[in-house]
């Protein structure tokens, strides 16, 4: 996978200093977006992680020129689509986390209109719908209404609307909620066919697994701004050090050489005391720590677990564990 250019403007996708607020009657703005800046290369990758209420659904809808932005652009090869007015670039395609399918069309017939639109015609329009079709698992569903597909095959032909007509510049926000598992294999595929084909793709995503599977640089961003950016393995080893959870049935006092590596140490629903130590060698630091402990403490331990290095507490140590206000999903890992 190429990486994205340092040189401004180079980049097939840039968001620069976006900031965007939503005002409600009676009440103060919201800010969505708070000075949010990225690049996306030609053939790159971006994974958009937080959780929901976190700002990335406003951003896919401003980056595609859908959603007016307070202040800042986005350029899509050099162009400010922020600056359209709602006209969409044919260089851009975009997939929104809501489904948008013509329900009494047939998955064939929400192809060629939405390849239509996008200048196809002909052979060529019937080439490419039978070719998406094909990797995207529905060539036996094709004569089939969007409304009678079941979920998961509806997902993949609402991907399929933004993949039509081949842009350079893809957003894809939540593309594979409710689809199975080897139907997420060929929507996944078909992202990395489209990146080494040479298009730019931001994809937003709550599952942890595809970062890695899509071998994706990461942008973390929570309440509108960028937290961290960088490959999963950078901010791996920049905040998920290695942890043991130590299990004990009752509160004690711990020697200071334990409580000075303490990540947390918190009372759990269940009244055991639950301390997470960071150690910096798991491999021999557990046994040194039952040393380090008095006999009554050590007999208070009732379990150890190792806690590996991982996105997903890189993820947490940076947002936290907790959803957003509205009540949204936090990252899951994969199977």
């Amino acid at each position: 996978m190429s990486h994205p250019t340092d040189a401004p403007g180079d980049a097939a996708l840039v968001v620069d200093d976006l900031h965007k607020s939503y005002r409600r009657r009676g009440a103060e703005p919201v800010q969505a977006l708070a000075g949010v800046s990225f690049e996306v290369a030609s053939g790159e990758i971006v994974a958009l992680l937080g959780n929901n209420g976190a700002g990335k659904t406003t951003l896919m809808s401003v980056a595609a020129g859908l959603v007016p932005t307070d202040s800042g652009r986005v350029l899509v090869h050099r162009e400010c689509v922020t600056d359209r007015g709602g006209r969409p670039t044919r260089q851009l395609g975009l997939a929104p986390q809501e489904e948008s399918l013509y329900p009494t069309l047939t998955a064939w017939q929400n192809l060629d209109y939405f390849g239509r639109l996008a200048g196809l015609r002909g052979a060529g329009l019937r080439a490419r719908t039978t070719e998406l079709a094909e990797q995207l698992a529905l060539s036996e569903h094709l004569d089939v209404r969007a409304s009678s597909l079941s979920g998961g095959r509806r997902r993949r032909l609402h991907t399929g609307l933004a993949l039509m007509h081949m842009p350079s510049v893809l957003l894809l926000d939540e593309v594979t909620v409710g689809v199975d598992v080897e139907a997420r294999k060929s929507v996944l595929e078909l992202v990395r066919d489209r990146a080494r084909r040479g298009a730019a793709v931001l994809y937003s995503t709550h599952q942890l697994h595809e970062v890695e599977r899509l071998g994706a640089r990461v942008v973390i961003i929570d309440a509108g701004r960028v937290l961290a950016t960088g490959s999963a393995q950078a901010l791996i080893a920049a905040h998920a050090p290695p942890l043991v959870e130590l299990v004990l049935d009752e509160a004690l006092d711990l020697p200071g050489s334990i409580t000075s590596q303490l990540e947390t140490a918190a009372w759990t629903t269940s009244g055991t005391n639950r301390v997470v130590a960071r150690l910096s060698d798991t491999t021999i630091a557990l046994p040194e720590v039952l040393e380090q402990m008095d006999a009554p403490t050590r007999r208070a331990v009732r379990g150890a677990t190792l806690i590996a290095p991982s996105l997903e507490t890189a993820f947490r140590r940076l947002v936290g564990g907790t959803t957003a206000a509205d009540g949204g999903q936090t990252l899951e890992e994969g199977p």
